[in-house]
């Protein structure tokens, strides 16, 4: 606890008072024993009476001076109450189980798009003459209410033996391309122009899309005769 000299300067100040204060009144009380000695008179002793009764009270009224300023010196300043309407801190109990960030729904994951099945028929002539102009179509069926995307067919020899004179789609190599298949029916027409010599053409068209299980193959085999 630290050292309070106020406290210390106080006490030595009220010692020296006591000092002071006692041999004043032992002064006065010679003096007046001496001027009273004499004296046998009863207004004499009321005065004696009367000045050690005022001493008295004079050494109380000095002492309650006192004392009352050491207890303000030392006693502490009271502490501010609290407000009522400060809520305690509550401490965390170790015991007691914190409770878990709730977790964000997790977002859906993209669904991947549903398998289309589609049909592939051609139609062409089965027996042709050199140099003559032929059509074949090829049909695709979408039996369901999707469309299919990013169709194509792809060849293999049928535009090294035919030459392509016209064409519904564009064609880019052995590979014709058709884009997105609607719900329904879609025809692919191409004019071609058969070989100039007599052979026999076979060759497997593949139908290939975005949705599919497995490719689709179909079978094309023309006979070239002479003239």
């Amino acid at each position: 606890m630290p050292f309070d000299f106020a406290i210390l300067a106080i006490v030595f100040a009220l010692i020296l008072l006591v000092v002071f204060f006692s041999a004043v009144v032992l002064y006065l009380s010679f003096r007046i024993k001496e001027t009273f000695r004499k004296e046998t008179r009863r207004g004499a002793t009321i005065a004696k009476v009367a000045f050690l009764i005022g001493t008295l009270f004079l050494a109380g009224g000095i002492f309650y001076f006192f004392a009352n300023t050491m207890t303000d010196t030392i006693s502490p300043n009271p502490t501010a109450s609290p407000s009522p309407f400060a809520s305690p801190t509550t401490t965390p109990n170790p015991n007691t189980p914190m409770p878990s960030p709730s977790s964000s729904a997790s977002p859906e994951p993209t669904s991947m798009p549903s398998t289309i099945p589609l049909n592939l028929n051609v139609a062409y002539p089965p027996t042709a003459k050199m140099r003559t102009e032929i059509v074949a179509n090829f049909i695709i069926t979408n039996p369901t209410s999707q469309t299919a995307h990013s169709a194509v067919i792809q060849t293999n020899v049928l535009f090294q033996s035919f030459t392509v004179q016209s064409t519904t789609h564009p064609i880019d190599g052995n590979v014709i391309n058709i884009g997105d298949v609607p719900p329904g029916t879609l025809t692919i027409t191409l004019k071609l122009l058969s070989p100039q010599r007599p052979t026999e053409m076979e060759d497997a068209v593949t139908l290939i899309y975005s949705e599919m299980a497995t490719p689709i193959t179909s079978e094309i085999k023309i006979e070239i005769k002479a003239n």
